[in-house]
């Protein structure tokens, strides 16, 4: 038996849940934006039945998740501004550079008729929910740089700051890199175009709680020290906000995977981002922090729903089936009665 020194040994610095100055109830839904963690924890909620959606995709930089925001919920032209964004790739499709894949289609039309959508997604969501998530990836930005000035070095090298800030992208879409000028934000940057933008949704969602993460995922391709310094910058600009708006806080993402966790088998194979246990080790830890007990239980009677619909018994018949799945169905829709608010599909997972 090992002796009492050796037992009371600590071998990692666990994080300890903090309850948040706000609850909140799965009957209401969640928005979830920025970078791909975002759709990790949002899967998560889903998986439980809770209506968490991230209808502008995958967006890594402060000034694109900026950018679409103030596009999505505030432009008054949003058809043209977002026309003005569209481009054909080589394979003929029409994509955006206010967006992911997730906005690309085979014609203008189509992407124009793709981003209304979301738009009205976006709108009609943050109109019944509690809080919104804002997840920034990098501080690293890329700014579109017109054709013919392209490979022009000296033109490339003296774009004014502010050309910069208004060109940058949401996605490259795999377009050769000599089509874009990186830079990084600065905290100062960040800091004032969110504080302003902050303000000025919860004007218009008044009931909305904004909470900031800082993604854990690492950038390695643009090298440890700039990542690093890149992931400084977001917690100082995210530092400075909360500090100035009491309806702004933050969840600690970023230091839970890297000073709890703090080890590569909570990493997936490419070593960059978390692993299954590792988002699932945070997703306790978010329920942790903003549910109470009544909402715990809630979650984890949809996760058996959901894990039922997903089941598939061996050895049953096409009748047997079918009566199991609408034995599903009636178990779904008694708890959608009960719980008005979550999702009521199991298509919407």
């Amino acid at each position: 038996m090992p002796n009492k020194d050796f037992v009371d040994i600590q071998f990692r610095t666990r994080y300890t849940p903090q309850r948040a100055g706000f609850t909140l109830s799965p009957q209401c839904p969640v928005v979830m934006l920025g970078s791909c963690f975002s759709d990790n924890i949002a899967g998560r909620m889903r998986s439980c039945l809770w209506n968490a959606s991230n209808p502008l995709g995958t967006l890594y930089n402060p000034l694109s998740i900026r950018n679409a925001l103030e596009l999505f919920l505030f432009e008054e032209h949003f058809i043209e501004r977002f026309s003005d964004s569209l481009f054909t790739d080589s394979t003929g499709k029409c994509r955006s550079f206010s967006g992911d894949f997730r906005l690309a289609a085979c014609n203008e039309t189509e992407a124009l008729g793709k981003a209304e959508k979301t738009r009205n997604l976006l709108r009609g969501t943050l109109q019944k929910a509690q809080a919104l998530f804002i997840t920034f990836g990098t501080s690293i930005c890329y700014s579109l740089l017109p054709e013919k000035e392209a490979t022009d070095a000296t033109q490339h090298l003296e774009s004014a700051r502010e050309a910069l800030l208004s060109a940058t992208v949401a996605n490259c879409h795999k377009l050769p890199p000599s089509r874009f000028e990186r830079y990084r934000l600065t905290i100062a940057e960040i800091t004032e175009m969110w504080i302003l933008l902050c303000k000025k949704i919860r004007k218009t969602y008044p009931q909305l709680q904004i909470v900031f993460t800082v993604s854990p995922v690492r950038h390695l391709k643009d090298g440890f020290v700039a990542n690093s310094r890149s992931k400084a910058i977001l917690q100082l600009a995210v530092e400075e906000i909360c500090s100035q708006l009491e309806f702004c806080s933050y969840f600690q993402a970023y230091e839970i995977l890297n000073d709890d966790l703090r080890d590569y088998r909570f990493y997936a194979s490419d070593l960059a981002h978390p692993s299954e246990m590792a988002v699932d080790y945070i997703w306790e830890i978010f329920k942790e922090t903003y549910l109470n007990e009544e909402g715990k239980a809630l979650l984890k009677e949809g996760e058996k729903i959901v894990k039922g619909y997903r089941h598939r018994p061996l050895l049953m018949t096409t009748q047997e089936q079918a009566a199991y799945m609408e034995k599903m169905s009636q178990r779904l829709r008694e708890f959608i009665a009960r719980y008005p608010g979550l999702i009521a599909e199991i298509g919407q997972i």
